[in-house]
């Protein structure tokens, strides 16, 4: 990440009087962590003129985090009307009078000064924003129905882009995407320490981040780990960073919920020697007994391919309503060189470190051949 892109986000920082962060729609454990660490640093700045956004709620594993009671499944919804006077540099006086059915509101000028219609121009906003940070995101859209339903309002406000994912849009104002990086905690841990200016990060905060660092490189286990996430995260270590409190909720705790959804994919695990290949399957009424949702998925993939080693891809097949269903994929280190080229082969979306892809099909049966057949094609 190059100096001048903090210093334009540390100037839009600087000039914003409100802001959101916020996170896609299905964000991931290190997304959510990095915009908590980023509101605990910026909660004094701003007080109640911050807000953090996910549309899910915070997951169990992270609800120990300072500042996550905090984080709102919606942006606050207030409309504004901004009035632009060309001319003038001051206003001398603001009333307003009641109308019928509204309000009108008379701005008083200094003396002398002249204004016509063609000097004034007014715009109306749905949301009282005026910068928003986007974290872990590779484009607007992953930001789901906050963003369709207010997307004049994105595109009429500065967006801050904090991501490390190669397939990132860079579609902020200013990009603070580092694709060596092998967490968005990474990322939004330098732009903390610009945000400090040498002072320390507090423990709260260097909690946060090595939570996110952790989930994001999986306990430095996923092949995007770098020397930098070590570095990093023994940065936030020294300034006592709880390293207890998260491998307790990260690493050794894993909800009932997740067990069950993990044990039903061990039961139905599928091996084939010669391509090393693993699959499972996943019916609507797994997550119905096991208490899970499909959000859950991801995390029971990575802890099953944690107990595989040597494979090349580990998929499952879940169903969905009707006759649709989606692949899950997972590569192995043979083919991490080649993923880019994989996902838009088979028209994939890369999501918390997982490759997903929907398919309609007449069966479950029908449904995981066709997925057999497609995987098998890009192995080796």
């Amino acid at each position: 990440m190059s100096l001048p892109e903090l210093q334009q986000t540390q100037a839009l920082i600087d000039r914003a009087a409100h802001v959101l962060l916020i996170v896609p729609e299905r964000a991931s454990h290190d997304a959510i962590a990095s915009m908590i660490a980023l509101y605990l640093v910026l909660q004094e700045r701003f007080e109640d003129r911050l807000d953090e956004v996910s549309a899910s709620h915070v997951p169990t594993a992270l609800q120990f985090l300072s500042g996550s009671s905090q984080v709102k499944t919606t942006p606050v919804s207030q409309y504004e009307v901004s009035v632009d006077i060309v001319g003038p540099t001051a206003t001398k006086s603001i009333r307003t009078t009641a109308l019928q059915g509204g309000v009108r509101v008379h701005i008083g000028l200094p003396e002398g000064a002249l204004v016509t219609k063609d000097n004034i121009e007014a715009t109306v906003r749905v949301m009282p924003y005026d910068l928003v940070i986007v974290l872990g995101a590779a484009d607007l859209d992953e930001l789901g129905e906050t963003y369709t339903k207010h997307t004049d309002f994105f595109f009429g406000t500065p967006v801050i882009n904090i991501d490390h994912l190669a397939r990132n849009e860079y579609f902020g104002t200013v990009n603070l995407v580092d694709v060596t990086a092998g967490s968005v905690a990474e990322v939004t841990y330098e732009l903390i320490t610009a945000l400090l200016n040498s002072k320390e990060v507090d423990p709260i905060v260097a909690t946060a981040l090595y939570a996110g660092v952790i989930a994001g490189t999986d306990s430095f286990q996923r092949p995007s780990t770098t020397p930098r996430s070590f570095q990093v995260a023994a940065h936030l270590m020294e300034c006592d960073a709880d390293r207890e409190a998260v491998v307790q909720n990260l690493v050794k705790t894993k909800p009932l919920s997740l067990l069950k959804l993990s044990g039903r994919l061990y039961a139905r695990l599928r091996y084939d020697e010669h391509l090393q290949l693993f699959w499972s399957i996943m019916r609507t009424v797994d997550f119905q007994e096991s208490a899970a949702a499909a959000e859950d998925l991801p995390l029971a993939i990575h802890e099953l391919a944690n107990n595989i080693s040597g494979f090349n891809v580990a998929f499952v097949l879940s169903a969905r309503d009707g006759n649709l269903f989606t692949v899950y994929l997972l590569l192995g280190r043979g083919l991490q060189s080649r993923r880019g080229k994989i996902q838009e082969r088979l028209g994939a979306v890369a999501e918390n470190g997982i490759m997903h892809l929907d398919m309609e099909a007449a069966s479950l049966e029908e449904a995981e051949a066709n997925a057999l057949e497609l995987v098998r094609s890009i192995v080796p």
